[in-house]
């Protein structure tokens, strides 16, 4: 354990990769707002994503661009949705 402890002491920037990666990791987990989601949760989703630097993901307000956009087409398409009642 010491010799862990040592490395990461003579080698600073190998904390900081690993560091960045694991932020990178949870930023890019977080599930896209949805039309429920509360404004808290969009407000730390645009900030997480801003810091992380997935600007694409932080501001992207149109609905074509939101991740959630392709399941929820091929959904209704499927026979899913609302607009499949025939009415």
């Amino acid at each position: 354990m010491s010799s862990i402890v040592s490395f990461l002491q003579a080698h600073p920037t190998t904390d900081t990769l690993v560091a960045y990666y694991v932020a990178s990791a949870f930023i890019g987990a977080l599930p896209a707002p949805r039309a429920e989601s509360t404004q808290v949760y969009l407000f730390a989703y645009k900030f997480m994503n801003t810091l992380g630097g997935n600007l694409t993901r932080a501001f992207a307000t149109r609905v074509e661009a939101s991740p959630n956009f392709q399941p929820a087409v091929a959904k209704v398409v499927n026979g899913g949705g609302p607009l499949s009642s025939g009415k």
